[in-house]
């Protein structure tokens, strides 16, 4: 079973029972930058974000089966400096990274270059080494949740 059918059921729950995701009120005000992009832009991300959790997961299960290789395949190809410009046909080079504030588009180089940096470890075969190495990887992706928010 792949992490996008385990993924379902998790869904399914939440919009069965729909009080366990909202129980807790909203915040009075929501204290992250709004950011403004594009239609477009915006959907590309949202599919963006939600394939990084997938990643993150991936390469969790990876590395604890001790697959270090494929962890960091997955880290390069989905995270890390590859998987920048992959909307740049699609959007006539204007992807969701033209629309970020410049902290924001720091944070996320800073997210891609770790997860190239993390990949380049794992691929040694240390697996405390990988596990450390993703670490700022996760670190960048709070960091960007926490001081923004899309419109």
């Amino acid at each position: 079973m792949t992490v996008r059918q385990r993924a379902h059921p998790l869904l399914l729950l939440a919009a069965m029972f729909p009080t366990l995701v909202s129980a807790q009120p909203p915040p009075a005000e929501d204290p992250r930058t709004a950011v403004d992009m594009p239609a477009l832009q915006r959907a590309l991300m949202r599919e963006d974000m939600l394939d990084h959790l997938i990643a993150l997961d991936e390469i969790l299960g990876d590395l604890s089966a001790n697959q270090l290789n494929a962890a960091a395949d997955v880290a390069e190809e989905r995270l890390g400096l590859s998987s920048m410009g992959k909307h740049a046909a699609r959007t006539g080079g204007q992807g969701p990274g033209r629309f970020m504030p410049e902290a924001m588009r720091s944070i996320g180089i800073g997210m891609h270059r770790a997860a190239s940096e993390f990949a380049n470890v794992a691929r040694t075969g240390n697996r405390d080494a990988a596990y450390q190495a993703l670490q700022p990887v996760v670190g960048a992706c709070v960091a960007c949740h926490a001081g923004f928010r899309l419109r």
